[in-house]
């Protein structure tokens, strides 16, 4: 029965990957600018907000500002890693082809870097899109687009890839970002 349900929970995720990939296609100018559009909208929040209040235990769900920079930080490092990888015909050795499960992923992240000082945080934080843009800017369109142009894509496109580790990652999370900025700015008044 585990067998059929992880089967029957791979086919949904399949079917809503291919559904998206269906209702859009990026190029790399597109993804360039998604990727600068997101972070620009990402860090005008981030900068609303005091050192202080970016350590603020269950900002975000039950993560802090900080805890939550890390995270989006390291899903995206992992797309660097991949991007580098795959530039150089390499099978990637990132994260999203371990056995373990994106909660124990994430779970190890924030025990390993729960006592990392701010500034390393923030610092990783701004460094990581610009690092991606420059890995991104190393592929030709075809290269981005082609679902099949590594044999271990499984069908899906690069530009896939590098959206659901930075932007699409970053939207699951901003509306959480927003409501504590919201809040903080409402108390100040």
């Amino acid at each position: 029965m585990g067998k059929t349900v992880v089967a029957a929970c791979e086919g949904r995720i399949k079917e809503k990957i291919n559904s998206r990939l269906v209702q859009k296609r990026m190029d790399k100018e597109q993804l360039i600018n998604q990727l600068e559009e997101s972070r620009e909208k990402l860090l005008d929040l981030v900068e609303q907000l005091e050192d202080e209040e970016l350590l603020e235990p269950q900002a975000v769900g039950t993560w802090s500002v900080k805890d939550l920079l890390v995270h989006l930080t390291l899903w995206e490092a992992q797309i660097i890693t991949l991007l580098w990888q795959a530039k150089r015909g390499q099978r990637p050795t990132t994260v999203h082809f371990s056995n373990e499960s994106d909660d124990q992923i994430n779970t190890r992240w924030y025990t390993e870097n729960i006592d990392r000082p701010l500034d390393f945080v923030l610092s990783d934080f701004y460094s990581v899109r610009d690092q991606t843009i420059r890995r991104v800017e190393e592929f030709s369109n075809q290269d981005l687009t082609d679902p099949n142009r590594y044999p271990w894509q499984n069908g899906r496109p690069l530009w896939d890839w590098i959206a659901g580790s930075s932007f699409e990652h970053e939207s699951e999370h901003i509306d959480d970002l927003q409501a504590f900025c919201s809040e903080k700015r409402g108390t100040a008044l």
